[in-house]
């Protein structure tokens, strides 16, 4: 096998990415990125593209970096597996990682900070060759369930909270305001002190949104936008992304209701599994938990030059 940089607009790429890609790996997400976007495939012996993934490069103060890039989960690794044993499938699955591996070391980056999709569950590869290897977690809900066995599988708060809504007639209803929508962002990172990056809020919300791809629900109370979540989908799978309330008009069950719709949207799409996308901070933890997903670990692996790895110790410690 070997790693080749391919363009994203390719029909055998598009084939790959239907086959076991996300909505991540879609041309139009890539696209919000442009020149900061490394699209690579996986070839196999006979030169067929059984793989991609992507990362974003950049620079700052003279010094390369390669990440994940912006508002995405991980880089977009996915391959087709042809191996018919377990075994074989393992040994499969190590080869790729080592040539991933191998792959960021030819880069030379001064940083390198990614995040593996939850499939990939042997990073040996990495740890072997002194990458640091963290665990982080995200709940990932199944919805081959009945809306009635979903509902009793939130805690009580959550069901009381939606049962709140419902009493004092809150209206959650499927949205195109996506100005709106922004607005209520913006407003819970500001209350986070979490910074934003306006140029990609606006590329997701106004030019990768599509009926076919994304979905928002907004939450009014006395006619004003209370909360509001925006959802991302392709392959049966569907991603929280952003969700935001108005403090000065908030509603306990506005928030929970405007997620509880978003749940059962999904599965009226058909879609599969509904994806909350990382929950790494304790009071999100909380809040996804009680949804009733399924913890699912996933890996970031990080190297760094050591005079920056020292200087990233003070601020990262958790990840160096």
């Amino acid at each position: 096998m070997y790693i080749k940089e391919i363009k994203y607009n390719d029909p055998v790429y598009q084939k790959v990415i239907n086959s076991v890609g996300t909505v991540f790996n879609l041309p139009e997400w890539l696209d919000m990125f442009e020149k900061n976007i490394i699209t690579n495939g996986i070839f196999n012996a006979n030169n067929e593209l059984t793989g991609t993934f992507f990362l974003f490069k950049g620079t700052k103060l003279g010094m390369k970096f390669i990440i994940t890039p912006p508002y995405t989960p991980h880089i977009g690794l996915c391959y087709v597996n042809p191996a018919q044993s377990k075994a074989n499938g393992l040994t499969v699955d190590k080869e790729v990682i080592t040539l991933l591996k191998d792959y960021f070391i030819s880069l030379k980056p001064k940083l390198l900070m990614v995040a593996l999709p939850f499939t990939i569950k042997d990073t040996q590869p990495f740890f072997w060759d002194k990458f640091k290897v963290v665990p982080n977690y995200t709940y990932r809900l199944h919805l081959n369930k009945t809306i009635e066995e979903l509902f009793e599988n939130l805690t009580s708060e959550k069901r009381k909270s939606i049962k709140k809504a419902e009493k004092d007639a809150l209206q959650i209803e499927l949205t195109t305001d996506y100005k709106t929508v922004k607005t209520l962002i913006e407003k819970t990172f500001d209350r986070q002190e979490k910074k934003v990056s306006d140029k990609y809020l606006n590329k997701i919300l106004f030019q990768f949104s599509r009926p076919d791809n994304s979905f928002a629900f907004l939450a009014t109370q006395n006619g004003k936008p209370s909360a509001a979540t925006f959802c991302i989908h392709h392959n049966k799978t569907a991603f929280y992304l952003f969700g935001g309330y108005d403090a000065s008009n908030k509603h306990h069950g506005a928030g929970v209701s405007c997620m509880w719709q978003s749940i059962l949207h999904a599965k009226k799409l058909g879609i599969e599994v509904f994806d909350f996308e990382g929950s790494m901070l304790v009071e999100v933890e909380k809040y996804f938990r009680e949804f009733g997903g399924e913890l699912v670990p996933y890996y970031t692996v990080n190297k760094a030059n050591l005079p920056i790895e020292m200087l990233l110790k003070l601020k990262l410690r958790n990840r160096f």
